[in-house]
């Protein structure tokens, strides 16, 4: 679990096996996303997790997908491969046909919880929620509806291991992938698209963390704005409702798509 000043204890067997097996090579294609300090990111967007439900301890568990200010949660896309290495999840492969967002089994999506650095979300790996042996080592994926350029997020809980982050654009094809190594405690990272480009809709990050990581904070540029479910049975049975008022805030036990 992330901690800080927590007591929980946490294996990290296997860590060394974990470092790189599913990772999509960079050198496979050009850089095409920046790393950039926090600070430069100008974009306005901003998600914080202190406005649903997430307490102390393990915490709240989220399954399915979830969309919180506008952008969705869940733990992978269709077509990407999900192995539990000891405590940790793992993703590799690439996702197919677009960009389709999945929730992890019950009990292994994801958690809201109250740490020192405020409330964070983290993914929940192979033992499941609530083992402390859990929280924190689960993979955590992003969806937008509208293209990216920069993208910045708040970590909390690194213990000197790694994160590892993948960029995707519509089409479910890798732009960029980058390793985040020697994690603090609490930490900033930033990322901008070469160009400017608004192309990045989707996010994935694992890592191999002994005491696993959260998400405090995430930061980007253009408005994601996703339909709750009853909008999205509508618009597929043809009847649209332009106009509808959109909750910004939902717990959505599907999976989401967008075209």
């Amino acid at each position: 679990m992330v901690t800080q000043h927590l007591n929980f204890r946490k294996r990290a067997a296997a860590v060394g096996a974990a470092i790189g097996l599913c990772l999509i090579p960079m050198a496979a294609l050009p850089a095409q996303i920046t790393q950039v300090d926090y600070a430069s990111l100008t974009g306005t967007e901003f998600i914080s997790f202190d406005a649903i439900a997430g307490g102390p301890g393990a915490g709240t568990n989220y399954d399915g997908v979830t969309v919180i200010d506008g952008v969705a949660f869940g733990e992978r896309f269709s077509g990407q491969t999900l192995t539990g290495i000891g405590d940790f999840d793992q993703l590799g492969g690439a996702p197919a046909g677009g960009l389709t967002l999945l929730s992890g089994t019950p009990g292994r999506n994801f958690a809201v919880f109250q740490s020192p650095a405020g409330k964070v979300l983290s993914g929940i790996g192979p033992g499941g929620f609530p083992s402390n042996n859990a929280i924190g080592e689960g993979a955590v994926s992003l969806l937008f509806s509208t293209g990216q350029s920069e993208f910045g997020f708040r970590l909390a809980g690194g213990h000197g291991a790694n994160a590892y982050i993948n960029f995707f654009g519509g089409d479910g094809g890798l732009i960029q992938s980058f390793t985040l190594g020697s994690l603090p405690l609490i930490s900033t990272y930033g990322f901008s698209r070469s160009g400017g480009l608004r192309d990045i809709r989707g996010i994935s990050i694992w890592n191999d963390d002994p005491t696993g990581i959260g998400l405090a904070a995430l930061r980007h540029d253009v408005v994601s704005m996703v339909p709750e479910p009853a909008t999205w049975a509508m618009m597929i049975l043809g009847f649209g409702l332009v106009g509808a008022s959109v909750r910004r805030r939902a717990r959505v036990p599907v999976r989401v798509a967008f075209r």
